[in-house]
Parts: structure tokens; C-alpha cells; sequence
């Protein structure tokens, strides 16, 4: 019911969309119910119990006999060369198995079994080993390397280890616009730093080099710095920003803050929070250009330095306040919404255990909010009672028994009456990572012991959470009430949010995305009925994603970037892309009729790949991934693509006239990551300095000084007449404690080379490690008061 009233949503005129969201939200209650009525009773217009017994068959067939499939195997050497270790083990969650499979066996893909028994003990376990052996003799052909399916650029050679001046600073113009883009960008969905601090030390030391006064700040916070920069420099090349510099000053970026925190020799430091910040930035960074590998595993890492001190349990020390204690939160929820993200991108295990968090959920305030006087005022002792992830009921199994009850939403009922801001949409971002997790389940090996009819269960109560999350949302951020016009405060965050709720939805109910008619015996009607209305949400979810973008490509390119999760695209267009062509490829069983429905979206996605591969390395390959594997579904498929060929001709030998005219540069080479196809050139500006040379100022630091509590005051900084504090920009000094140590860092080159394999240990570079290398989490009026800036 939900699901066609958002079908029809799409398709009516403003009043009756109107009426359409005031219905949605009177049959949440009814779409509950049905949910607990299936759970306890999956047949309840079935045959008597005897019939049952016999015809039930998807109580009696392993999990397996959805889409996925041998979820608890594994089917190639993934330590065979460098390039299998570089992409690593991807999941049977990740849209890349799903392209492996239609690359290698498009529509003949289909088994009809056999398919073994649910049950966890070792003798069901062995028939459903024995199935298996049974459906590989019928089908011997072996799928492609999941190497070959991605499109992620893990396997591209990355010189971490440039020469660079690591103290090099671009020009404030050029630096404020880097780090507003980053800010602007991305900060909201994954607030690492504390951001009214981070931007006031910002401001504040480039001011004293511009009034010829500079100092040294700590190394931890100009690696910081730096990666804030690179990741708004990516974010500026992919937008074409007008301001942005060569195509490859992120890997300067890159390489400075690396020389600043990374080159180090003590592999075991004792974690602080800059550390835990540095390494956060830095996956989110190799996110962005496509190397996830390399994301995933120091995501983790982070999410560890957080547990080490304590970020994830609710913190009662009374020296400190409210403030500090929200922008604590936001960092450490930060960290854990990329884990989040992560682990559904590539199918692998997360480490974020939700049942570990006591830590409160981010307040519904906006990040220059984020002051005691503000939170006293507005939540008073709220605060101590706000939300945490263990209010949120978790199954004890995959599949829930039928005796289970359903899941209560409360943890969502007061969503729709709090304010759109970067708060509620932190924690509107945190609760559907949650959903997106059980929906992972689904894809774990320990499902194959679940039956079908206990996968359908969790399907549906996943969904009637998912649809109960979406419609509390708050106004400005609900994206079934679009009540603003286009270019509104947060449409990126209610974009964002969007897109995430349908990539959710196709994870929850991809597994019925299958020839289930094929696959399982003596099926029910009601069961049936459930399968092809399941794929059918899956489906209209991929064509929502299409609808979504924008829809001229020539001209929106940039308001691709600039209105969603930009670190994310290629991966939301490419799951919903083999969602559609799995549908077509399919012969149609479920809907012969929308074939033609389908094509319009299909296409529109591949032409917004072709589109972004000029200047984004993952959409140029998963281009060519999907365009192969058109070209050979065309020969057995009844669809028109003539279209898309002809323009692919077109475009390719448009690129091909402008790259003959181009002037190729002659000096240094370095590889571009975002377009790693283009020849290597030389770009000699990488290396010039950018900013004047100034005067240097030792200054007198003592225990005082070097502490982040107490940063040095402009009095101190400044050899000159006395100046009026800005007391506005003395934002929350004490915001962080450190444990300073002897050395700044953990991370000995950890990926010095393309393959680490080669040189496991290549960091180990003679850095001092009684060398003072420091970072700045905050700052403190001093007054111990003031206002932390933090989501």
C-alpha cells in the first residue's frame, strides 16, 4: 500500500499530493499490523494445517534460494595478484556481485536448484553443500574476477610520497574556498572536526601570516588542514568550480598532510582524538577518489581510536559541558555513519555495534547553535535523557521467529515536530544506517541457515520500519513533502537522504529480485504474491533514483554534485542501474508489461555516467562496465538501445578530436586519480610556492601553550602593539584533551606504494619521534565558557 501511494505520489498534481502524504501517514499503523500479522501467520488464507505441511515449501528451502546465493562461500583466490588484493573481498550486498553475475551469465544465470534445507547444525549444512556441488555441475561456468567488475579505482598506482614542503600553504583565497567547499560539501553528513573551532584557528593563523607574525601551529591540526583540502579540492574538480586549481593538487594536499602526521615509525601510539580525526578525514578522502579499499580499512581503524577513548558511552563528566560533550558526540557519530556507509558499499562486516553506544544522538541543532546558554535554554535536562541507539529494539537472529513482535517506532514518533538542521539530519542519517545494517543481514553467511519464510518476515518488518522513518522525517528534510523550491538550506541533506532511503529499500528487498518461481517447490500463494511484490518495490526504488537526477545532462553536471552525496554517486547510480538491467534480463517474469517503463530510467542512468566519466575516474569505468554489458544483452534481449550506442560513438570521438587538440604539458608526472585513464603530464605549478614568504616568530611555548586547551592568545602571537581579543572567534578552547606523548602519529606509510604487499613497512623514515607534532581539536574563551562548533 505504501509503496503504490508513493508510486502514485509522483504522478499528481501538488493538492493531491497533499492528501497522498496525509493518507501515508494515517496507514503507517495499518501497514504495522499487516506486518505483525504475516509474522504470525505467513499462509493465513492458506490450506489446513496438513496442506500446509506439504505445500509451505518456502518454509522448508534455505535463504540461499533468494538472489544472493551462497552467501557463506567464497568462489576465487582473492590473494591471486595485486590487482584481486587491491579491491579486496566485496560482498554479495555490493552492486559489483551483482554485475558480476549478469556480466557472466546474464539471463542464464537462473538455477532451479536444488536447493538445501534451513537449519544451523552440520547435517543441514552439508546438504546445502551438496546443492550447491549439484547446481555448479549443471552450471559450470565460473563467473568474471570481482576485480574486473568494479569500478572503484583501488588498483590504480597512488604515490603517496610526493616531495613536497609539508608547511606550504596555498593562498588564503584559494585556501578559505577550499575549506568552505569542504564545509559546505560534505561537514553536515560527516562532522569529523569541530567546526566553529576548526574555522576560527583557520582565519586565525592566516591572519598572522598576513600580518607577518606567523607561528608554528601543531602538526596534527596542519594535517588536518591539508586533508581538508584535498577533499574540497576533489569536490572542486568534480563540480568544474570556476576557482579550482590544477587537476591534481589534491595529491599535494595529500602528500603534505602525510609527511606532517603519517610518516612516522611508532605503529602503536596510544590514540588521541586528533589522531582519530586525521584518520577519518583521510578514508573520507580516499572515498572520494575512489580508492575503497583503502577507505574501508582506516574507517575502521578510526571507529577503534574512538572506542580507545571512550566516544561511544555516554560521558557524565561533570567538568564538562553540554557543549563539549555534543561535539564530541557529532564527531564520534561522524566516524560511524562513514563505517556505516562503508560496510554497505562493499558488503563487508561492520564494526559499529550499535549495542555498544550509549552515546546520545545528536541534538536538533544547527552547528553555530552548539553553545551551553542555547542547550540549557532550549533542552534544559533533556540533554541527559536524549536518545541513544540502545533505546532502538535489535533482533536476536536474522530471521525473527513468527512469535516475535514487531519492532516499536518510537524511537522515530517525535522526528517530524523537531526543526530541519544539521543535528536532526545527523540523526536522521545515524537511524537509517541502522535499518541499512539489519538490512545487511540479510547478505551474511549465517542467513543461509534462515528459511525463506523467515527472510520474508525480516523483509517485511524492515520495510514497514524503513517506510515509518521515512514519513517522520522533519519538514525540510522529508523528501516525500518537498514544501521548499529548489536551492533551499538543506536540499543536499534532504537529497542525501533520499537517495539513502532508496538504497536501503533496494538492499531490504533485492533478494526477491530472483526467479523465485524457479527456485522453490510447493510455494504458496501468499509467499508468491510477497515475492513479486517485493522485487516490484525493488524496482520502482531503482527508478526513483533515476527520476531524482537531474534531467539535462549537458547543463547539470554541476548540480549533480552540489545537490547530493557527491563522495557517493557513481555508487548510487551503479546499484540502481543493475537493479533495472537484472529486471530486463529477467525475461520480465515479474511485470512483462513495464519493460518499457524501465528503459527510460535505465538509460537516463548510463547517460549520467557517460556524462560524469569526463571528469571522474569510477564513473568512466563503471561507463564501460555497463555499456559491454549492454552491448551483449542486446543479442538475446528484446530492447532498443541504438540510441545509446550511437551516442556513445558520438561522444567518444568528440573526446577523442579534443584531446588531439589539447597542448600536452612537459614537465613532472603524476598520475590523475580522478581521471586515471588521461596520460600522465607534468604540472610544474604543483611544485611552486603559493604563498609569500614571511617573517618567522619562535614563539616562547611552554606546558601552557602547547596544551589545544589553552591556544596562545593574540597578545602572545603577535610582537606588536595590543589588540582587541575577538572574543567571538575564541570559540570553546577547552574543547579536547590530548595526550600529547612523544610522537603525533601511528601510521608508518601504511600505503607508501600501490600494493602495500611489496612493502609492508615502508614508513619508517628517520622521523624524530621526541619531535612535538600537535593537533587542535577546539578552542575556549577565557572565561571557560563560549560555544564549541561542532556538526
Amino acid at each position: 500500500m505504501v509503496a503504490l501511494l508513493r508510486e502514485l505520489r509522483n504522478q499528481v498534481s501538488g493538492t493531491e499530493k497533499n492528501k497522498i502524504d496525509e493518507l501515508l501517514s494515517a496507514v503507517v499503523d495499518d501497514v504495522a499490523d499487516a506486518v505483525a500479522t504475516l509474522q504470525k501467520s505467513p499462509d493465513k488464507h492458506g490450506s489446513n494445517d496438513s496442506d500446509q505441511g506439504k505445500e509451505q515449501g518456502e518454509a522448508h528451502v534455505s535463504a540461499e534460494v533468494g538472489s544472493s546465493a551462497d552467501l557463506d562461500l567464497i568462489d576465487e583466490d582473492l590473494m591471486h595478484d595485486e590487482q584481486t588484493r587491491a579491491t579486496g573481498f566485496i560482498g554479495k550486498a555490493s552492486e559489483i556481485q551483482w554485475l558480476r553475475k549478469l556480466h557472466s551469465r546474464g539471463v542464464s544465470e537462473d538455477h532451479t536448484g536444488p536447493y538445501g534445507p534451513p537449519g544451523q547444525n552440520a547435517e543441514a549444512a552439508a546438504e546445502r553443500l551438496t546443492a550447491l556441488r549439484h547446481r555448479q555441475e549443471k552450471d559450470p561456468s565460473t563467473l568474471m574476477h570481482t576485480s574486473k567488475a568494479s569500478f572503484f579505482l583501488d588498483d590504480e598506482v597512488f604515490e603517496m610520497d610526493l616531495e613536497v614542503d609539508p608547511f606550504e600553504l596555498p593562498s588564503f583565497e584559494d585556501a578559505e574556498r577550499l575549506m568552505l567547499a569542504y564545509m559546505g560539501s560534505c561537514h553536515n553528513s560527516f562532522p569529523f572536526l569541530a567546526k566553529r573551532a576548526f574555522t576560527h584557528q583557520f582565519y586565525h593563523y592566516y591572519a598572522a601570516l598576513n600580518r607577518g607574525k606567523p607561528y608554528d601551529p601543531p602538526q596534527k591540526w596542519q594535517a588536518q588542514l591539508n586533508l581538508v583540502f584535498a577533499i574540497g579540492a576533489v569536490y572542486s574538480h568534480l563540480t568544474a568550480a570556476e576557482w579550482r586549481g590544477d587537476e591534481r593538487d589534491h595529491l599535494i594536499y595529500h602528500s603534505r598532510a602525510w609527511a606532517l602526521s603519517l610518516k612516522d615509525p611508532w605503529w602503536f601510539s596510544h590514540p588521541d582524538l586528533p589522531q582519530m580525526q586525521i584518520t577519518g578525514l583521510l578514508s573520507f578522502y580516499y572515498l572520494s577518489i575512489g580508492h575503497i579499499n583503502r577507505s574501508w580499512i582506516l574507517i575502521g581503524m578510526a571507529l577503534r581510536f574512538g572506542y580507545a577513548l571512550g566516544l561511544h558511552i555516554r560521558n557524565e563528566d561533570r567538568a564538562s559541558g553540554a557543549a563539549k560533550k555534543e561535539v564530541l558526540a557529532r564527531v564520534w557519530w561522524g566516524h560511524y555513519s562513514l563505517e556505516r556507509l562503508l560496510a554497505a558499499m562493499t558488503g563487508r562486516p561492520s564494526i559499529g555495534i550499535n549495542r555498544t553506544c550509549s552515546v546520545p544522538l545528536p541534538l536538533p541543532l544547527s552547528s553555530g547553535d552548539i553553545e551551553e546558554t542555547i542547550i540549557e535554554s532550549r533542552f534544559g535536562a533533556q540533554t541527559v535523557l536524549s536518545t541513544s541507539l540502545l533505546a532502538r529494539k535489535h533482533p536476536t537472529s536474522t530471521a525473527e521467529t513468527p512469535d516475535s513482535p514487531t519492532r516499536t517506532m518510537s524511537d522515530y514518533s517525535t522526528g517530524s515536530l523537531e526543526p530541519a538542521n544539521s543535528g536532526s539530519y545527523l540523526k536522521n542519517i545515524i537511524q537509517l544506517g541502522e535499518i541499512t545494517q539489519d538490512a545487511l543481514n540479510l547478505y551474511t553467511a549465517s542467513t543461509v541457515g534462515e528459511s525463506w519464510q523467515g527472510i520474508q518476515r525480516v523483509i517485511a518488518r524492515l520495510t514497514e520500519e524503513i517506510e515509518v522513518w521515512a514519513t517522520s522525517l522533519p519538514d525540510g528534510l522529508n523528501f516525500f513533502k518537498r514544501t521548499h523550491g529548489p536551492g533551499h538550506r538543506y536540499e543536499r541533506e534532504q537529497n542525501t537522504l533520499e537517495l539513502l532511503y532508496h538504497g536501503t529499500m533496494i538492499l531490504i528487498t533485492r533478494p526477491c529480485l530472483c526467479r523465485l518461481d524457479r527456485r522453490i517447490s510447493n510455494q504458496t500463494a501468499k509467499s508468491s504474491e510477497f515475492n513479486q511484490r517485493t522485487a516490484l518495490t525493488c524496482v520502482e526504488s531503482a527508478k526513483a533514483v533515476a527520476r531524482l537526477l537531474p534531467a539535462g545532462v549537458d547543463i547539470d553536471l554541476v548540480a549533480l554534485y552540489e545537490a547530493g552525496p557527491w563522495w557517493s554517486m557513481v555508487h548510487t547510480i551503479m546499484q540502481s542501474l543493475v537493479v533495472l538491467l537484472l529486471e530486463v534480463s529477467y525475461e520480465a517474469v515479474f511485470f512483462p508489461h513495464d519493460r518499457q517503463d524501465v528503459l527510460p530510467s535505465l538509460k537516463k542512468l548510463v547517460r549520467w555516467l557517460r556524462a560524469m566519466r569526463t571528469s571522474n575516474g569510477m564513473a568512466r569505468r563503471a561507463y564501460t562496465l555497463v555499456v559491454n554489458l549492454l552491448k551483449v544483452q542486446v543479442t538475446t534481449i528484446k530492447m532498443d538501445i541504438r540510441d545509446l550506442l550511437l551516442e556513445d560513438e558520438a561522444a567518444n570521438a568528440a573526446a577523442a578530436a579534443a584531446k588531439a587538440r589539447a597542448s600536452p604539458p612537459h614537465e613532472a608526472l603524476q598520475p590523475d586519480h580522478l581521471d586515471p585513464n588521461t596520460p600522465t603530464s607534468l604540472h610544474p605549478t604543483l611544485f611552486q610556492p603559493s604563498f609569500p614568504q614571511v617573517p618567522h616568530v619562535d614563539l616562547p611555548y611552554t606546558d601552557s601553550t602547547l596544551d589545544p586547551y589553552h591556544f596562545p592568545s593574540d597578545q602572545t602571537l603577535y610582537a606588536g602593539p595590543s589588540q582587541e581579543a575577538d572574543n567571538s572567534a575564541h570559540a570553546y578552547l577547552d574543547l579536547f584533551t590530548e595526550s600529547w606523548g612523544t610522537s603525533g602519529s601511528a601510521f608508518p606509510g601504511l600505503f607508501f606504494t600501490s600494493f602495500d604487499e611489496q612493502n609492508p613497512l615502508p614508513g619508517f623514515s628517520g622521523t624524530d619521534p621526541g619531535s612535538e607534532d600537535f593537533a587542535m581539536g577546539g578552542f575556549e574563551d577565557e572565561e571557560g565558557q563560549g560555544s564549541a562548533g561542532g556538526g
